[in-house]
């Protein structure tokens, strides 16, 4: 069997840059060193700091997966070195590999020398990494240099640690205290994450609106840096997962479907909202795994969000990738950043809402597909077909508003697909979620096991819908700390695909 080349590309800009391109090649297996090696290149990647902008940079989360090749489609998630001097990068662009305690994967970026820079890196650089002898799951069958091995990236921003607020003291449901703050919102720091955020009244103005239970210092206020991901999931991100489940997890995560994959079945194919993935090949029952792709014409939707995601969708992905989903408080940071709050002010940093019901090509095929023009955004309203290709069409006079990024740079998080996150409300203790990333390993029906994650989403599930979708026509919804849906929603439950939810997540080291 040979190698898998993986290869992954994706669009997006932040204040003032343009389209990205993420280019994973072919890796090569080194089984006496038990080291991977491969390039990569993508276009536009940045570090910032100062009056250039915030102290913060893009990277790639890359991880790997492997499959014996006895092991009748078997994929296991490879341990990595938590040693970054393990690790190695030949390259012009001064890049660096920054390993993680749990060795799900590494994070690589421009080092500190190259602060106050923005630009392609459209020569390849060459990354070598080491593997332990560690897989979640363990590998099945016996391991040959033949093996097949799936390098896989994702791109993600920086969001650094500090002071923000949460709540700007007029949205649906934030936080209602004037005393000492800046229009009502509540400041998280250092204290305020050391000893735990406490009681409901310390952010919001009615039991309610929070968790029934006193926030601890274990859980994810947002003061501490967290990586977050630069887009919303997208469909070729859940055919790579598809791809390395086996038979019965993936027939269980296409079970809501009321479809298996021993058949010519379709996954996500709704032409209406523009998903199309589906069993190219079908699957054997209960031993062999189907293979997931496109239809004929169809790859662009590698480019789009993934929708139809209901909580379980999302977490199994986030699990099986070493990420976790985000909380509200940390949606919140990433959007807003340092800045103070501006009354029902949305990601893109004002209360403008950028003509949300136009977006440019949104329903052609072309390579500009669901590209804005300046001024309006990729977030639009009310809309029934489907939510657009990530990113924005930038130039060099492009601005956060234009692009509609966050502070940080962090594209859609407003529009597109509904972000789920953790928190809310109506008597729900999510008081025991932390920072635990997921492991790579999922339950025989494909469903996420990190201990301290809802279980799923729905009413009273202590998940919260943010930032709106194509379909909403609430303009209040967009906006940074509405908390319209504190009480979680059946749209997101296990039993449900909506047209509209989707979600990205986040990872401390």
């Amino acid at each position: 069997m040979k190698k898998t080349i993986y290869l992954f590309i994706l669009l997006f800009t932040t204040s003032n840059l343009f389209a990205n391109n993420l280019v994973i090649g072919t890796p090569t297996y080194n089984g006496t060193a038990n080291t991977l090696t491969f390039t990569i290149k993508w276009d536009n990647s940045w570090r910032v700091k100062g009056d250039q902008g915030p102290n913060n940079w893009d990277a790639v989360w890359v991880f790997v997966k492997r499959q014996p090749c006895a092991a009748n489609g078997i994929w296991s998630h490879a341990l990595l070195s938590t040693t970054s001097g393990d690790h190695a990068v030949t390259s012009a662009y001064n890049l660096i590999v920054d390993a993680v305690t749990d060795g799900m994967g590494v994070f690589i970026h421009r080092d500190s020398s190259t602060n106050n820079q923005i630009g392609s890196m459209a020569n390849t650089s060459s990354v070598t990494l080491k593997l332990t002898n560690n897989y979640n799951p363990a590998l099945v069958g016996s391991s040959t240099t033949s093996d097949n091995f799936k390098v896989l990236g994702i791109e993600m921003v920086y969001v650094p640690t500090g002071n923000f607020y949460i709540g700007d003291g007029r949205s649906s449901n934030s936080s209602n205290f004037s005393a000492g703050n800046t229009i009502g919102a509540v400041q998280i720091n250092s204290t305020k994450q050391a000893q735990g955020l406490g009681s409901y009244n310390n952010y919001v103005s009615n039991p309610t609106y929070g968790c029934v239970v006193p926030l601890p210092s274990t859980y994810p206020l947002g003061y501490n840096g967290y990586y977050c991901m630069k887009y919303e999931i997208n469909q070729q991100q859940i055919v790579d997962y598809l791809n390395s489940l086996t038979y019965d997890q993936q027939a269980g995560r296409l079970a809501v479907w009321s479809r298996t994959p021993n058949g010519a079945n379709i996954y996500w194919n709704n032409g209406n909202y523009r998903q199309f993935i589906l069993t190219t090949t079908a699957g054997t029952n209960n031993t062999v795994p189907a293979i997931f792709g496109y239809p004929g014409g169809y790859s662009w939707c590698a480019y789009l969000p993934a929708a139809h995601m209901n909580w379980q969708d999302l977490t199994s992905y986030l699990d099986w990738s070493g990420l976790r989903p985000m909380t509200e408080f940390e949606y919140e940071k990433a959007c807003r950043g340092t800045l103070n709050p501006v009354a029902y002010e949305y990601p893109w940093g004002n209360a403008t809402d950028l003509n949300m019901n136009y977006c440019a090509n949104i329903n052609t095929n072309t390579a500009t597909e669901g590209f804005s023009q300046a001024l309006n955004g990729l977030v639009h309203a009310n809309w029934d077909g489907g939510p657009a290709r990530s990113g924005f069409a930038a130039t060099s006079s492009s601005n956060r508003v234009q692009s509609s990024s966050t502070f940080y740079g962090i594209l859609d998080m407003a529009g597109n697909v509904y972000e789920q996150c953790v928190g809310g409300g109506t008597g729900y203790n999510y008081s025991t979620f932390t920072t635990a990333n997921g492991d790579g390993v999922l339950t025989k029906t494909g469903l996420a096991n990190t201990t301290g994650w809802p279980s799923d989403g729905g009413i009273q599930s202590g998940t919260i819908i943010k930032g709106a979708s194509f379909y909403s026509n609430t303009f209040n919804y967009f906006q940074v700390s509405d908390r319209t849906f504190y009480g979680g929603l059946t749209n997101n439950n296990s039993l449900n695909k909506d047209r509209s939810y989707g979600g990205r997540g986040v990872r401390n080291y």
